[in-house]
């Protein structure tokens, strides 16, 4: 009796155990729509500063705009001409949000109007001929932006004009993002480490960051004057910004999150100044940058449990309308809708089942003791000897 009872327990608590081993969901996801019936090559995204467009890009200069509220309803859509055969790498959008440069391989900057959906070259963009362009952004309050290349150059473009500043690093640059209240950048590069620019165009690159591989790089929170690094081999490090002399910024301890699948591919903004961490194969991290928090939205087996394609699917961009609640953008060109999660789905423990266990388990662990006890057995047996002796 007591192998029975200890085997009762392990088969009741078996489920918990299972669903315990990895982070609950916290999105249901839906496939809307594909915007083709053929693979698109979509490389990135960005959210306009108003939150009301979203413009993606991909291979052989491929550029579409999107309604950041209505992204499933195909009558919201305008497809941009393309002005290149070549693959567009990343978007930044001027804050003023009536235009965005998109940057790519060869030399490729093109700005977007807004007013009529013009897309042609940007003047003075001669002077990045031949170059592989990966990253962009515009500073907060001006219209200055900086670019990063493949082979580790920092350039400056304002008016026209493209400028190098920095040629010390040789690996990719691979996201730029700046603080929202300042005119102040950090960048991530594969190899070189961090570096921070200031409002003086001057790169300062922190020493200890050199030594992990940078995919992303998040400032989402206006009220701190600090960013978060995130790292292939799912690291993030905050990364606090001097923002008198940019040169005594420095990175904070490195944290690795552990209890996530996969691994850290790059970031995208989320609401409530958070940030959508991108996971390959195909799944999200919700990670909030003042608490320091990373919450799974969706793993790559529930996007298998969707569609068996979808699972196949790799990151394009996502971001989000409210929290925990906006789109998905797949390389192939699938639109993924997210909500907050119902927790009476298939795919997780069904609420019966909690309450089954609720009841069994003090009465398994309640029989273990009665077995295991002489004392309590011999307690029950006169207990009930005197019952049976008064009931004749």
């Amino acid at each position: 009796m007591r192998r029975l009872a200890l085997f009762l327990t392990v088969l009741v608590l078996l489920p918990l155990a299972a669903s315990a081993s990895e982070p609950e969901r916290t999105v249901d996801i839906n496939i809307e729509r594909k915007l083709t019936n053929f693979d698109l090559g979509i490389n990135g995204g960005e959210i306009s500063p108003d939150g009301t467009q979203v413009l993606i890009y991909g291979e052989d200069g491929y550029a579409h705009l999107l309604s950041a509220e209505n992204a499933d309803d195909e009558s919201t859509d305008v497809r941009l001409e393309n002005e290149t055969t070549n693959s567009l790498k990343a978007v930044g959008w001027h804050p003023g949000g009536k235009s965005a440069l998109l940057v790519g391989s060869g030399g490729t900057v093109l700005r977007y109007n807004s007013s009529n959906y013009a897309l042609g070259e940007a003047e003075g963009s001669a002077s990045m001929a031949g170059k592989n362009i990966n990253a962009v952004h515009f500073t907060a309050g001006s219209s200055v932006a900086y670019l990063g290349t493949d082979d580790g150059q920092i350039w400056k473009y304002y008016a026209d004009t493209f400028t190098l500043l920095n040629n010390e690093a040789s690996s990719r640059i691979t996201d730029i993002d700046c603080l929202k209240n300042k005119n102040i950048c950090v960048l991530g590069t594969l190899n070189d480490g961090i570096a921070v620019i200031d409002q003086a165009d001057t790169v300062t690159w922190i020493s200890n960051s050199r030594f992990h591989t940078w995919v992303g790089i998040g400032c989402e929170d206006p009220t701190m004057n600090s960013c978060t690094g995130f790292a292939s081999g799912m690291k993030t490090a905050p990364i606090e910004i001097d923002i008198i002399d940019s040169t005594q910024s420095t990175l904070g301890p490195i944290t690795i999150l552990g209890e996530l699948d996969g691994d850290m591919i790059g970031d995208n903004t989320a609401a409530d100044s958070s940030t959508i961490i991108s996971l390959a194969p195909l799944g999200m991290a919700r990670w909030n940058q003042y608490t320091e928090d990373a919450f799974l939205m969706f793993s790559n087996h529930n996007a298998s449990e969707e569609d068996v394609l979808l699972g196949g699917d790799s990151y394009a961009f996502a971001w989000e309308n409210s929290e925990y609640s906006g789109f998905l953008i797949t390389s192939q060109g699938r639109i993924v809708s997210f909500e907050p999660a119902n927790m009476i789905d298939d795919g997780d423990v069904p609420y019966v089942l909690v309450i089954l266990v609720a009841l069994c388990v003090p009465g398994v662990f309640i029989g273990l003791i009665y077995w295991n006890s002489p004392w309590l057995q011999k307690k029950y047996a006169n207990l009930f000897k005197r019952n049976k002796s008064g009931e004749k």
